[in-house]
């Protein structure tokens, strides 16, 4: 295939004695080549070169008018640096100089006459297959600049259509987490009034009240107080979508301003399911550094998980101090997780299903709202991870489907 290709190339003879281009022409019609012009004229040559393209010049040097350096000066100035084109100097000029200056001036090999024929058609052979392999490659890199330049504009316009997409996927999380907010927001103060106009109302029937309205007024508190943290998770989640809580980093002891104040908030709540909450510290203090109110939502998370998934036994607390730092343990005797649930169960929206989906209580609002919100306990879990990481603090799992689950934190920023 090469061969026929170079059989058909364009070749050039520029030499100012017809008897050499007979031979030059002889030998190249006697090897099969069939694109040749001669000129004996060297000011024709850039004509020549203008309108017959050719792919291999045969030149001498010794000619009137223009001697075969100031043809090469000229092709110099025509030839693009890119392109190859071999120029084969066929001269009886045998002194060292005009070789080095030939060869410096854009020739690409040089023979001295009388030259050998049979060297002459290697010499073209060779000098014409470099010339067809250099034109291989540049076809192959203008194909590929092509194809960059198209996959360049490809890219460029699927970079523009994400930068829109994400665009309005932010905007539109924007404005579901403002709705969350200030849906929350008007969620909570009515759901407190009804709480405390319980409370007084059972207050003021303290001495006529029946075990049964005791449990109606318990189940009123117990369901309100359920209310008030889905409507405090929901506005955790918004603020962290539009950045409204920034945190604070400072010291404070983690048993009395944030387990104390948990137990005394759920204590209540965990009896009233029948369940035994146990309690204990190896430490009368642990001072930790951190952001107080995120650190306090991790602990609301996690037991109020606890107390939701729990429907007999027991749940506990237990504090410790290792080379870690300060330990805390979080167990319940409830459903528990399966190994292939707790890789995943950090994901925002999920949550494992059980067999009866309605059996624990759960926000069903989020999931008219946005689907990305769609159940509190991934939710929850999704915040836990999240703030855990804010504040540096390890969290490690162990469950075990319908035995129990435990939670441990390892607080290494302490005091």
């Amino acid at each position: 295939m090469i061969d026929a290709t170079l059989k058909n190339a364009n070749i050039l003879i520029v030499d100012d004695q017809q008897a050499n281009i007979d031979v030059l022409t002889s030998l190249l019609e006697l090897k099969e080549y069939t694109n040749l012009t001669t000129t004996t004229d060297s000011r024709l040559v850039v004509t020549f070169f203008h309108e017959f393209k050719p792919d291999l010049i045969l030149l001498d040097l010794m000619m009137p008018y223009l001697d075969g350096f100031q043809i090469l000066e000229q092709l110099k100035e025509l030839i693009p640096a890119s392109t190859y084109l071999p120029i084969l100097v066929l001269t009886a000029d045998v002194t060292p100089d005009a070789k080095q200056i030939a060869l410096a001036g854009g020739a690409s090999d040089f023979l001295s006459k009388p030259f050998d024929l049979i060297e002459v058609d290697l010499r073209i052979k060779n000098l014409l297959k470099t010339r067809f392999l250099h034109q291989q490659l540049e076809n192959q890199n203008q194909i590929l600049e092509e194809k960059v330049k198209e996959r360049t504009k490809e890219l460029e316009k699927t970079n523009r259509e994400l930068i829109i997409a994400k665009e309005k996927v932010d905007q539109s999380d924007k404005l579901k987490s403002e709705f969350l907010h200030q849906m929350s927001l008007e969620m909570r103060s009515p759901t407190n009034a009804v709480l405390s106009f319980t409370n007084l109302l059972r207050e003021e029937m303290v001495e006529k009240i029946t075990p049964d309205l005791l449990e109606y007024f318990n189940g009123i508190d117990s369901a309100g107080q359920r209310l008030i943290r889905t409507v405090d998770l929901i506005l955790n989640v918004s603020e962290m979508q539009v950045s409204t809580n920034k945190p604070f980093f400072g010291e404070f002891d983690l048993l009395k301003e944030i387990i104390g104040k948990i137990i005394i908030e759920d204590k209540k709540i965990i009896e009233n399911k029948g369940l035994i909450f146990n309690f204990s510290s190896m430490l009368s203090e642990a001072v930790i550094v951190g952001d107080q109110y995120s650190i306090y939502q991790i602990f609301v998370n996690l037991l109020g998980n606890a107390i939701k998934y729990t429907s007999k036994g027991d749940i506990s607390i237990n504090v410790f101090k290792d080379e870690r730092g300060i330990n805390v343990s979080i167990e319940d005797t409830g459903i528990g997780i399966s190994e292939e649930f707790m890789e995943m169960m950090y994901h925002p929206v999920m949550q494992e299903e059980s067999e009866d989906p309605n059996r624990y209580e759960g926000n069903r609002l989020g999931l008219a709202l946005v689907k990305k919100y769609c159940d509190l306990n991934g939710i929850g879990l999704a915040l836990v991870k999240k703030y855990c990481d804010l504040n540096g603090i390890a969290i490690t799992v162990e469950s075990k489907k319908a035995v129990g689950t435990k939670f441990t934190l390892v607080f290494a920023n302490t005091k």
